[in-house]
């Protein structure tokens, strides 16, 4: 067995810890049999409550102890801002969304093999950015990491960080991206 088909910690039985997004939720991953626990930041459940049937799958999971709430730490959430503004997904990414990231890196920290379950593509390309592993629930996988910046069509200048304007000529910047083929690890 490979050290990817196992947890780091010891205290674990041979299965991945999930951190989920709303999209999962959406997509129904509670109902499928995934083993190992679920975490969640508070935010993701805010995000689906009134949603039908949501809300009574999310409790049932959270009286059997499946699912966990987790408040994600000031000092990782403002790292996984940093780095989504150094890729560009800062403008794409919802505070929840970064929360979920925050989350996947702190278990990742404490040595746990995580895997974000997400059907969000934003989610899923700054996770790989970061080295985090991301798998869609619905919707097959990102193929490619975007790295976006934008670009003057007047001038020519570049920035990573969006703009109204040109700062040296005026003129309204456009978005655009570098993309890259993600190699996947074999298991």
């Amino acid at each position: 067995m490979t050290k990817t088909n196992r947890l780091k910690n010891p205290q674990s039985q041979k299965s991945f810890i999930h951190v989920l997004d709303a999209s999962a939720i959406y997509n129904g991953v509670l109902t499928h049999n995934i083993s190992g626990k679920k975490y969640l930041p508070q935010c993701v459940l805010d995000e689906v409550r009134g949603m039908m049937r949501g809300e009574a799958i999310i409790e049932e999971a959270l009286l059997y102890e499946e699912l966990q709430i987790i408040v994600p730490n000031d000092e990782i959430l403002n790292g996984i801002k940093k780095q989504a503004k150094e890729t560009g997904d800062i403008h794409e990414l919802s505070d929840c969304d970064l929360a979920v990231l925050a989350v996947a890196r702190e278990l990742e920290m404490k040595e746990f093999a995580v895997v974000i379950l997400s059907d969000d593509y934003d989610i899923q390309n700054l996770a790989n950015h970061i080295g985090l592993v991301c798998k869609g629930i619905h919707w097959k996988e990102i193929t490619s990491i975007h790295e976006y910046f934008w670009i003057c069509p007047g001038c020519g200048n570049k920035t990573k960080t969006q703009t109204d304007g040109c700062i040296e000529c005026g003129t309204k910047m456009i978005r655009k991206t570098h993309k890259r083929k993600i190699r996947k690890k074999k298991a």
